[in-house]
C-alpha cells in the first residue's frame, strides 16, 4: 500500500488542479490535512479517498509511492546542502553534479525527470548545458529549473530552454513550489517561465 499520506503536490496532480486550489479546499474544510514538524502539509490517504468519492473523482491508486528523479547541478556546497535538507521530506531521489559536463553524464546514467541547474558553473556553464539538453531528443522533455545569482541571466536561461528560473539567494519554499509545478507539468505555475 502507498504511504499513509500525500503531499499537496501529489494530491493536486491527481485532481488535476493547481496547488493553490487544493490549499483553498483545505482552508475551506472540504479536505482534511495536517502539518508535519517541518511545516509541510500532508493529507491522510484515507481522508483523501473520502474527499475524492464525495467529489465524484476517481480513487487515488494504491501501490508504492513514485519517486521523482531530481538532479541538482550546482558547485556551491552550501546551496546543495540546503536543497538536500529541504527536499529530504519530499518524494525525490536526488543525484548531484558540480559542473555542466558532469551534469550531462549524470543525465545519461541517472535519467532525471527534473533538474535544478545553476547558470554559473565551472567548465561547461549551465546555459550551454541547458542548450545541449534541449538539442537532444531523448533529453528534451526533462523539466529544468534554472538558478542564478544574477537576475540579468534569467532571460538567457529561459532562452536556452529552462522551464522556469529562480534567483539566489534561494528561498527554499519558492524552490519547492517551483519543483511542485515542474514535477506535475500540467499544473500551471506563476513564476518566470519559458513561453511555448
Amino acid at each position: 500500500m502507498r504511504r499513509g499520506h500525500l503531499t499537496t503536490r501529489q494530491a493536486a496532480a491527481h485532481c488535476r488542479v493547481s496547488i493553490p486550489t487544493l490549499r483553498r479546499w483545505i482552508r475551506a474544510g472540504a479536505l482534511g490535512a495536517y502539518l508535519t514538524p517541518g511545516g509541510h502539509r500532508r493529507i491522510d490517504l484515507t481522508e483523501f479517498q473520502r474527499f475524492l468519492r464525495a467529489q465524484g473523482r476517481p480513487d487515488y491508486p494504491v501501490g508504492p509511492a513514485p519517486r521523482i528523479r531530481l538532479l541538482i547541478v550546482d558547485d556551491e556546497p552550501l546551496v546543495v546542502g540546503m536543497l538536500i535538507d529541504r527536499l529530504s521530506d519530499e518524494p525525490f531521489t536526488v543525484e548531484i553534479a558540480t559542473d555542466g559536463y558532469e551534469a550531462l553524464v549524470k543525465v545519461g546514467t541517472f535519467r532525471p525527470s527534473v533538474i535544478i541547474l545553476d547558470a554559473v558553473l565551472p567548465d561547461l556553464d549551465g546555459i550551454e548545458a541547458c542548450r545541449c539538453l534541449r538539442r537532444i531528443p531523448e533529453t528534451r522533455g526533462i523539466r529544468i529549473l534554472g538558478v542564478t545569482g544574477h537576475p540579468a541571466m534569467v532571460p538567457l536561461l529561459l532562452g536556452a530552454g529552462a522551464d522556469a528560473c529562480v534567483t539566489k539567494p534561494l528561498d527554499p519554499d519558492v524552490v519547492c513550489r517551483e519543483l511542485d509545478c515542474l514535477a506535475a507539468p500540467r499544473v500551471p505555475h506563476s513564476l518566470t517561465r519559458r513561453e511555448g
